[in-house]
């Protein structure tokens, strides 16, 4: 019987695509075993919004500032109820915050950059949950009579508080103001912050684990600082930033070669 010769260029072209399919189905197979564990499931407790959240290095210099008032909240009046103090705050506070961001590596973080009600606590938790370096809230002022700028501190004990207050008030005074009131300490009336009383704002200086200060930048019922804050808005938010900065830089805060 003749015997079958075999024709192994057959074979070879039925082994050849045998071997690449086994060969893809086996690097398939191995793909996502060597994912970082971080990456696998949800338990890493993070928001998927955590991702938009500013990346900080070691050297940044954090800020919060805080426009005082706002919602429902709307703090001193004046000009028959036609100008709040709130909305004098806001625009006091993005122009301060603008000025600062000129600044290398200085994170700003703003307690509202709109007209929302934000409580006394949760202006504290902002910056305490930042670990923020320094706490700034901005105020302006309300009496039957009186005029002109004044900080207001925890107490005459914080040293550094009372310096990043100094600092801003001597840049004011040359930006021009129409009397210094100076530094005043502690609390004005209550300090319940579910009450409506204006005095609540100096909740702020006690309940923030940084230096802080609170800044009341003119009366609203004296036309004179009106017409200050309105003329000099830009050149106020200016010396604040720059008060904040240069106090930061002396405090070793703030590197100096991060000074622009």
């Amino acid at each position: 019987m003749e015997r079958r010769r075999i024709r192994w260029d057959r074979v070879a072209m039925l082994a050849i695509p045998l071997f690449v399919i086994c060969l893809l189905i086996f690097t398939q197979c191995g793909k996502g075993d060597d994912k970082p564990e971080s990456s696998k499931g949800d338990n890493s407790g993070i928001s998927s919004s955590a991702s938009d959240l500013p990346v900080q290095s070691e050297d940044t210099f954090v800020v919060v500032i805080d426009a005082g008032h706002g919602g429902y909240d709307g703090g001193s009046t004046a000009d028959g109820v036609t100008r709040l103090e709130k909305d004098d705050n806001l625009r006091l506070a993005l122009a301060t915050q603008k000025a600062l961001e000129q600044y290398k590596d200085v994170t700003v973080l703003m307690t509202r950059t709109t007209d929302e009600f934000i409580s006394l606590q949760g202006r504290c938790d902002i910056a305490n949950e930042a670990g923020a370096d320094l706490f700034v809230s901005l105020h302006r002022n309300c009496a039957a009579v009186g005029n002109g700028v004044e900080i207001w501190i925890d107490n005459a004990d914080d040293r550094v508080d009372k310096l990043l207050a100094e600092y801003i008030l001597e840049l004011l005074e040359e930006v021009g103001i129409s009397r210094n009131r100076g530094l005043k300490y502690g609390f004005r009336g209550v300090t319940d912050e579910n009450s409506d009383n204006q005095a609540d704002s100096y909740y702020v200086n006690a309940h923030t684990d940084m230096p802080s200060c609170l800044i009341e930048l003119g009366f609203l019922t004296a036309d004179e600082d009106n017409i200050n804050f309105d003329t000099h808005l830009e050149e106020y938010a200016a010396a604040i930033a720059r008060g904040i900065v240069e106090l930061g830089t002396d405090e070793d805060l703030y590197q100096p070669a991060a000074l622009q």
